[in-house]
């Protein structure tokens, strides 16, 4: 087994925390996660993946940036009115991943389990609830006018 990463080991000196956005730009409200991270700056402490449909394939830059706290960004249906959130822990997001259909290559929670085995982070989910999914579709009225919100929730997240 390889050894837990995270920002608590030697010679770490800076805190890091990692944007994972999750979601299809084609797809209505699935774009919310990717437009969040388009207006999120990037530094030293805070990194930024646009991870598309394929969160997996960030596993890795995601583990070498040794993160003390990694928040997955996502539109989500968990019954809420569109432009809704919900920040929630692995165990929440296991109750809105069960039973779901993901637009995802591989679910949410399986992306956070494989996370959990080699980062000693803390992991959170932001749910946005979606209006539209519809291919070729802009976001939604209520998704859009949630988006500066959700950007300046996502910066507070990143500096707390």
């Amino acid at each position: 087994m390889l050894p837990r990463l995270g920002s608590t080991g030697v010679g770490a000196s800076v805190r890091v925390r990692v944007v994972l956005a999750v979601g299809n730009r084609l797809r209505g409200d699935d774009a919310v996660g990717p437009r969040i991270a388009d207006g999120i700056r990037a530094t030293d402490e805070l990194r930024v993946f646009d991870a598309g449909l394929s969160p997996e394939n960030y596993l890795g830059p995601v583990m070498a940036a040794g993160p003390d706290a990694v928040l997955i960004v996502d539109a989500c249906d968990f019954g809420g009115v569109p432009g809704e959130y919900r920040l929630c822990g692995r165990e929440e997001l296991a109750l809105l991943s069960a039973g779901s259909v993901s637009t995802h290559t591989l679910p949410l929670s399986l992306v956070v389990a494989m996370l959990e085995q080699q980062l000693s982070a803390r992991i959170e989910f932001l749910a946005i609830q979606p209006g539209t999914l519809a291919f070729d579709a802009p976001l939604s009225e209520p998704v859009a006018a949630a988006l500066p919100g959700l950007v300046a929730l996502v910066r507070r997240w990143a500096s707390d």
